[in-house]
């Protein structure tokens, strides 16, 4: 077995490509311990596709099986399996992400193993890609050259916003409120301890109403459960982050042609280019409140204390994001529209004060004209 691990490794294939699934195999009490430990669904989606492909590899008929294993021998095997990533150029996240769903699998079942050990075997941190955001004139070819409504509004709302991908997972018609101008509110992670509160503008509004009065023309009832981007085969699914991700990458690399980085990665993340951009925006803003910025884009712990004792108001956050809704947009069409309304809110503001000192005016003039008249009669 371990001569066959070793050609796997040389060979940079995996032993089997098994059809067995999660779904088939719940009943197995060594996967019941292993999810007993997991707090998060997505977390447990994460670590069982890590656990399922470290199990094909390892041509491992259950995972059962895989704690009989006696360690000395299942230590040898993660370490090729470990080897085997690193030759097909998977860096440290990827491969820490792989051992941290396999360490938590075999703790909870009780399977000493040396993971100092397979710590030490993880490449080294290289320079980091993906750290551009997308510029507007970018995400307004993204959308522009979309072909589908889903994916238009989609795109407009993380570019509004600022969200992750994997909000929408959970994000559903009951957690967007009206607000002035035209905009929402977006409750994101709802009764979660992650839950905070950012907004999208008008343009992101008006993208979304056509995303689902299409769904209403293709006959779905929208209520206020639905799902604000439902899965395009199921309705009452949500769409999946995977899905999303997958999609969007397709659509940038034909849209923008942007080419790979050395290490395997785009120079802007498909999906958090859109968040970088948000956030940069806000932080850009030297008007915006650091700490009302940190809130809007979900941040719970960057500032200190922060998080247990700063509670704004949802008006106060809406103030801040206002202030930079004009270089949010993506089409000149509303950030102009944006500058006209700016600019007749200060003609309407001079008017007023214009009007108010012309009243001031008139007041005194009758209080000189009063005082006049009582010394006229004082003399008289």
């Amino acid at each position: 077995m371990i001569y066959c691990m070793i050609k796997s490794v040389l060979s940079k294939k995996p032993l089997v490509n098994s059809k067995f699934t999660m779904n088939n195999s719940l009943n197995q009490r060594s996967l019941l311990l292993y999810h007993s430990a997991i707090k998060s669904e997505k977390t447990q989606r994460q670590y069982d596709y890590q656990l399922k492909c470290f199990k094909e590899y390892s041509a491992i008929k259950s995972f059962d099986k895989l704690v009989e294993i006696e360690p000395k021998k299942l230590q040898t095997m993660i370490e090729d399996y470990v080897m085997y990533a690193r030759d097909q150029g998977q860096g440290l996240s990827s491969i820490r992400a792989k051992l941290v769903a396999l360490k938590l699998f075999f703790v909870m079942n009780d399977v000493l193993l040396n993971w100092d050990k397979l710590r030490k075997m993880i490449p080294e941190k290289t320079k980091s890609t993906g750290e551009r955001p997308y510029t507007t004139q970018e995400i307004e070819i993204l959308v522009k050259s979309s072909k589908t409504l889903r994916y238009r509004a989609l795109m407009q709302f993380m570019a509004s916003s600022g969200v992750r991908v994997g909000c929408f997972e959970e994000l559903k018609m009951k957690h967007l409120k009206d607000m002035p101008n035209g905009c929402k509110s977006v409750l994101v992670y709802a009764d979660t301890k992650d839950e905070y509160y950012t907004f999208i503008h008008q343009e992101a509004v008006e993208a979304l109403d056509e995303y689902l009065e299409f769904r209403t023309r293709k006959g779905e009832t929208i209520t206020p459960d639905s799902w604000v981007f439902c899965s395009p085969c199921d309705t009452t699914k949500p769409s999946s982050t995977e899905s999303t991700t997958t999609t969007l990458s397709r659509h940038v690399k034909r849209s923008l042609g942007r080419e790979e980085s050395k290490h395997g990665r785009y120079e802007i993340m498909t999906c958090h280019g859109f968040r970088k951009r948000f956030i940069t925006i806000l932080k850009s803003n030297p008007s915006v409140n650091i700490s009302l910025a940190e809130k809007l884009a979900g941040h719970s712990v960057t500032i200190p204390l922060d998080n247990s004792y700063f509670k704004p108001l949802l008006e106060q956050l809406f103030d801040e994001y206002q202030k930079v809704i004009p270089k949010l947009f993506i089409d000149d069409k509303y950030r102009l529209q944006s500058q006209i309304q700016s600019q007749q809110d200060e003609i309407d503001l001079l008017q007023d004060k214009n009007t108010e000192i012309e009243n001031l005016q008139k007041t005194i003039l009758q209080i000189q004209n009063n005082m006049l008249e009582l010394q006229k009669r004082h003399n008289s």
